[in-house]
């Protein structure tokens, strides 16, 4: 009796120490779960620059444009650059995720900036990342590693191995995200939204006055867009006017 008490114990003994690998392990799979607290800044969001840049205030005040680290989303608003295929996606999913007045959290890793001095952060929102959420949609790539920046590389890499497998957004045609950038002569029409949406630019003036200007405009042409909408409504509730013709 005594002998197979002893041997009971043994076997739920192994059990629970399996049961607790099989949950750290599927800890593990889902990614990461929640920020370093010694490294978190609260913020508020002030405005989306576009897919991996927002406009934010601290609480002390200052606004910052931060950068989101390790990844990088098609251009929208770089005036040297067309718009790319799913970068207005991009835009509206964090746009959607952040919106305007929300509070959250910017989690730096070693570096406090980037050469054009923007706040560098992984940006949590609701429990979750939105570098990560990025990745996860396709709308990012992982990009910009640079020691000693590296918290969360190895599980950015794998979320976009999982993405690329899936074909998602920006994976869909196979070329068009690289290890340099995005190729935009390799697409053939597979984004219609994108081929068909921002052409709206966004302008603040100097006063601070938030303009958008569509195509045909007088000053249409002429504009650098700090943001680019897919529709007038869009622009209107983002906090843009109108210009004048």
């Amino acid at each position: 009796m005594k002998r197979w008490f002893t041997q009971l114990l043994l076997i739920v003994s192994i059990i629970s120490l399996t049961g607790c690998a099989l949950d750290s392990e599927t800890d593990e799979q889902i990614g990461i779960k929640q920020p370093d607290e010694t490294k978190v800044t609260e913020a508020t969001v002030e405005r989306v620059i576009d897919g991996d840049t927002v406009k934010v205030r601290l609480q002390n005040g200052q606004t910052e444009d931060v950068r989101f680290l390790l990844v990088d989303t098609p251009e929208t608003v770089n005036p040297e650059k067309p718009v790319q295929p799913y970068g207005p996606e991009a835009s509206r999913f964090t746009k959607e995720a952040l919106p305007v007045g929300s509070d959250i959290l910017l989690e730096r890793d070693q570096s406090k900036t980037d050469r054009y001095g923007r706040l560098l952060a992984y940006v949590w929102s609701d429990g979750k990342m939105i570098n990560q959420e990025l990745l996860r949609k396709g709308l990012a790539r992982v990009a910009y590693i640079y020691e000693p920046d590296t918290r969360y590389v190895e599980t950015f890499q794998e979320i976009e191995q999982e993405t690329k497998g899936q074909q998602a957004g920006i994976w869909q045609t196979k070329g068009y995200a690289t290890d340099r950038g995005f190729d935009t002569s390799v697409m053939n029409g597979t984004s219609e939204e994108s081929a068909d949406c921002a052409d709206i630019k966004g302008n603040i003036n100097r006063q601070g006055k938030k303009i958008y200007h569509i195509q045909g405009g007088r000053s249409y042409d002429e504009v650098n867009p700090e943001e680019m909408f897919c529709s007038e409504q869009e622009a209107k509730e983002a906090g843009f006017v109108r210009a004048a013709n």
